[in-house]
């Protein structure tokens, strides 16, 4: 049942998305107050980590909607759902039948012998301890 409601994999990759975007946009306002840029090329450089911040952090957001869309689209139909679910509390409820009646009591059934065991010897084996 499990494998059943399983959710969607969006939610982690969401909150790495919304967390990496406001970092950025974090430390570039703290760049541009702190360090603020001299020339057209420092200027893009902080403009272009301010957009990509905002980039990530609406990408994360709408990832995050759209992976609690796509959770309830993931799962099966209720209809199947408490089936599966009814079927297998019926089941183990209602536990297979277990044979009780030896093997070679059944009909049509060949049971080989069961395997000789060596007859015991009193005689030491070499590299065991003895005189026990």
């Amino acid at each position: 049942m499990s494998i059943l409601t399983t959710p969607s994999g969006a939610f982690p990759i969401s909150l790495i998305y919304i967390t990496i975007g406001a970092l950025i946009d974090i430390w570039t306002v703290v760049a541009m107050i702190y360090y603020p840029p001299e020339t057209d090329w420092g200027r893009f450089l902080v403009a272009g980590s301010f957009i990509t911040g905002l980039a990530l952090l609406v990408i994360g957001l709408f990832l995050g909607h759209i992976g609690r869309a796509a959770r309830n689209a993931e799962l099966p139909p209720t209809e199947v759902t408490n089936a599966v679910s009814s079927a297998e509390q019926t089941a183990a409820a209602n536990p297979p039948a277990v044979v009780t009646q030896p093997a070679a009591t059944q009909p049509g059934v060949v049971v080989p012998p069961a395997p000789q065991q060596p007859a015991k010897s009193n005689m030491p084996i070499a590299g065991t301890p003895h005189g026990v």
